[in-house]
């Protein structure tokens, strides 16, 4: 029987823990035992976060939830600085432009990360920004930020800079101190590193941004963030909650803490290191020059289309993986490592891969990216 193998950086694979919590009944959102169970996630969100900041959880995607980061952080006269290396960070643009908020771009080229030099550079060129709006892995582009040395840097030599962290694929796959680095908000997304649906997402706001929500006029009536904050304290939500995701949610926090958080993470990256090793023994270029462990963006080998190397793993094997966004639509394919993955799954993508190339006439010898991947994932 055919079965289908999604690689995708979200949604991705979903958790059996997930599955089965989803299939329970569904409780109602108004009552004692939804109370319970929503004050435990919040708690198991701030573990994995590595937080003791507020913790919202929104029925949305991870894009409402930058909507509502920037609606309730900043007015029409506060200036922003946005990092642009990829199709999400040009979405902090879009989310700014919409509710009239000046944005100024720091913008890297497609593969390449902002450093915490370059950013502190551009915030000195415009004195009187009032929030870093970055993202800590770049999916697009599979580029990771080093959010260690910039939130040190931002609160070092820009201590009244907020920093906003699009943290939706970085979660869970890569180390997110939100404590210890300052990271004023970080998002995340259900269908991400959590191996859920899409549907939810999640915010960790610090006492400052709290402060801030106040003295920010821009509208908002659904991410209205200080009504859903005194709510979520009491166990509540301000609107109908995904019921279902919630329950899973919870089912899934317990599974990752369980398992334990760094090695989740350290898994993710030893997935990511192999990939990347067997897409180079196969004549792949690799995008980024910061590569991160949430997924592999790469250039297949010369006289290979992307597109038409995507429809062929997905016709002949049901695999799916992500092809390019923006200007490299069409050029890369995007591989996934976050969420419910092992090595195994590396193997085999790799191994369809190799076939397929090898059928679109490519010289390729067989097992040699798998071999390349096996020979990383041994040393570790």
């Amino acid at each position: 029987m055919r079965k289908t193998r999604i690689f995708t950086p979200g949604p991705t694979p979903l958790m059996p823990a997930a599955q089965l919590a989803m299939s329970k009944p569904i409780i109602h959102h108004r009552t004692q035992e939804f109370k319970e169970l929503f004050l435990e996630t919040r708690r198991l969100l701030q573990d994995i976060f590595k937080t003791q900041n507020e913790m919202l959880i929104l029925t949305a995607s991870g894009t409402g939830a930058m909507e509502a980061a920037v609606c309730n952080l900043f007015s029409p006269q506060d200036q922003t600085l946005a990092v642009v290396a990829g199709k999400f960070g040009e979405r902090w643009q879009e989310i700014c432009q919409a509710f009239q908020i000046p944005c100024v771009s720091l913008t890297k080229e497609y593969g390449d990360a902002a450093t915490a030099e370059e950013i502190g550079e551009a915030l000195q060129r415009n004195p009187g920004t009032k929030g870093l709006l970055i993202q800590g892995c770049e999916t697009s582009t599979a580029t990771a930020h080093d959010l260690e040395a910039i939130g040190n840097m931002i609160r070092r030599d820009f201590p009244e800079v907020l920093v906003v962290v699009d943290a939706i694929t970085a979660a869970g796959c890569q180390p997110l101190e939100t404590d210890a680095w300052g990271l004023d908000v970080v998002i995340s997304g259900s269908q991400k590193s959590f191996a859920l649906p899409p549907g939810l997402a999640f915010m960790s706001i610090s006492p400052r941004a709290v402060q801030k929500m106040s003295a920010a006029v821009s509208p908002r009536y659904y991410f209205n963030l200080a009504k859903e904050l005194k709510n979520q304290q009491a166990g509540q939500t301000a609107w109908t909650p995904n019921v279902s995701l919630v329950v899973a949610l919870n089912a899934v926090c317990k599974e990752i803490l369980c398992e334990g958080l760094d090695k989740v993470v350290a898994e993710a990256e030893l997935m990511a290191r192999s990939t990347r090793q067997g897409l180079l023994a196969l004549n792949f270029r690799l995008l980024s020059s910061s590569p991160a462990s949430a997924a592999t963006a790469a250039f297949p080998p010369e006289g290979v289309s992307a597109s038409e190397l995507s429809k062929k793993l997905e016709s002949r094997f049901g695999v799916k993986v992500a092809g390019g966004q923006g200007e490299l639509k069409g050029k890369i394919i995007r591989i996934a490592h976050l969420g419910y993955f092992d090595t195994l799954d590396v193997f085999s993508v790799l191994s369809a891969i190799e076939l397929c190339l090898m059928e679109m006439g490519q010289p390729v010898e067989p097992g040699v990216g798998v071999r390349a991947a096996m020979l990383e994932a041994r040393q570790n």
